[in-house]
């Protein structure tokens, strides 16, 4: 492709934004290091805590060449926690109340802490030829407690979990949490 020129090349550096926290992004690809300006042809990208440490770091495909690893080690006072969920996915039992899948894919993950209130999804494909790590990570910023966390499992079955630490990993399984009410819509 290069040789045609063509008016775009075959290699080209990556792109990283900085999300600003008000709905808009600021590139700051040019200062984010040589894993970031260095030019290759990319295709897929999978994020993860590769060390459990609550630091989510990257792994790039690369075309023809070795994958390239961009760890994140910003150090800063701020908070984390992740979850792991396990659905009750026994279905030969006619007195299973709750179906759901063994990974609780699709399991939707509220968490409040503080004035803020976090959602996300547990999901099972995310990039080209790449899968994310399925633990679902929040970073909390500066919060130091949570105040709760809700999970509405892909069998309809909403629950909430308690007494839930910050800067740990915690296993959510179907069936174990407390069951909640969905909050009422506002018309």
């Amino acid at each position: 492709m290069d040789s045609q020129h063509l008016g775009s090349s075959y290699q080209e550096p990556r792109i990283l934004y900085r999300n600003n926290g008000n709905g808009t992004f600021t590139d700051i690809s040019g200062s984010a290091g040589p894993g970031i300006t260095a030019v290759s042809s990319s295709r897929g990208l999978a994020t993860g805590d590769l060390w459990n440490d609550g630091h989510l770091s990257a792994v790039v495909s690369n075309m023809n060449a070795p994958p390239s690893l961009l760890v994140n080690d910003v150090r800063n006072a701020n908070h984390w926690v992740t979850f792991v969920t396990q659905g009750a996915f026994s279905s030969s039992s006619p007195s299973q109340k709750y179906k759901s899948n063994r990974d609780g894919i699709g399991a939707k993950i509220t968490v409040k802490a503080g004035l803020r209130t976090f959602v996300d999804e547990v999901r099972s494909g995310s990039s080209y030829i790449s899968n994310n790590d399925m633990r679902v990570h929040f970073g909390l910023g500066a919060a130091t407690k949570i105040d709760s966390v809700e999970v509405r499992w892909p069998s309809g079955l909403l629950e909430r979990f308690e007494n839930l630490t910050v800067d740990a990993i915690h296993k959510l399984k179907e069936g174990s949490g407390m069951p909640a009410r969905a909050a009422a819509k506002k018309r």
